[in-house]
């Protein structure tokens, strides 16, 4: 009875109170939201992390490792969940709760999950957060980093924001047109005829936007354009934060949790229901398919839950 309760709350998006509901109308018995939550805190704490599913069921991953966060809170204050996805089965390969995104955080992700997890790194995509770039540079300059386009797009309208009334406002809209030209471009050599074409006419937009976009893209224009000379990489982290969101669908219900520890342990459940799953709305063409099946594992004869609380062989 404990590890359906668990089951159902994991897998759906009802709350503890939703599921009381449930479970009386089911067993004729009321089940309170603190015994829900002592029985999901306890099947986590015995639940297997995903670097040891990893290191158990060694998925045929495709190398390219996909890193980037999420905000939950834990204790009253925030706290990041920095996850590995790899590309292109969007496998969860690992995931750490940490104080915030620093290079730190980001080694430790990448190196446990290749010593501990066995990942066959080819290759990393990430947004460049403070200090990521170094970090690759200092520890993994041995496969490409592709610097996500898609983040450095977003950040634009907040970097420049859209005033329509303002009489900049034309201006501005041209020079977001030229930074996306050159993160768009087909092919390397014409993303780099954008550029110098855009340093010619830096003086038309200077003093646009909170910060200087053009000195981003000159500073890592071989990381932006990363893609263009190893086509195994993908351009952005569209695949990562897609996995994000689906975590976040369950995480955005809850009221955070009591402590990291707690957090770390109702991972442990949601990251695993998550690579054990079917996709049903896929649009790459998976559907029918998890992504630890994506990764080649045979899960024929594998229950989620059952096998999270397994012993480890």
């Amino acid at each position: 009875m404990i590890a359906e309760a668990v089951r159902l709350y994991v897998q759906s998006l009802c709350s503890y109170r939703v599921l009381s509901v449930l479970l009386e109308r089911r067993l004729g018995v009321g089940v309170g939201r603190t015994t829900l939550n002592r029985w999901v805190d306890r099947l986590g704490g015995l639940a297997k992390t995903p670097l040891e599913v990893s290191s158990e069921l060694r998925p045929a991953w495709g190398g390219i490792l996909g890193v980037d966060g999420k905000v939950i809170w834990a204790a009253g204050r925030q706290w990041a969940l920095l996850v590995g996805v790899d590309h292109p089965t969007q496998d969860l390969v690992h995931a750490v709760v940490v104080p915030w995104e620093t290079p730190e955080a980001f080694v430790k992700l990448v190196s446990e999950a290749v010593r501990d997890g066995s990942y066959p790194l080819r290759g990393i995509v990430s947004d460049l957060r403070i200090g990521f770039w170094r970090a690759w540079e200092d520890n993994f300059a041995r496969v490409p980093l592709q610097a996500c386009r898609v983040h450095f797009d977003r950040r634009l309208e907040s970097d420049i924001p859209k005033n329509k009334r303002s009489p900049k406002a034309p201006i501005a809209a041209e020079f977001k047109a030229r930074l996306r030209a050159i993160l768009y471009a087909p092919t390397e050599e014409e993303a780099a005829s954008l550029l110098h074409s855009l340093q010619r006419d830096r003086e038309r937009y200077r003093g646009l936007g909170r910060t200087n976009p053009l000195r981003s893209i000159e500073r890592f224009f071989a990381l932006y354009t990363a893609f263009h000379r190893h086509p195994e990489l993908p351009a952005d982290n569209n695949v990562t934060e897609n996995v994000i969101k689906q975590l976040g669908k369950k995480l955005r219900l809850m009221e955070g949790f009591a402590n990291v520890d707690s957090a770390e342990r109702f991972l442990r459940l949601l990251i695993g229901c998550y690579r054990f799953k079917r996709f049903t709305d896929s649009a790459n063409g998976h559907n029918g398919k998890s992504p630890l099946e994506l990764a080649g594992v045979d899960l024929s004869r594998m229950d989620w839950l059952t096998y999270l609380l397994e012993e480890s062989s």
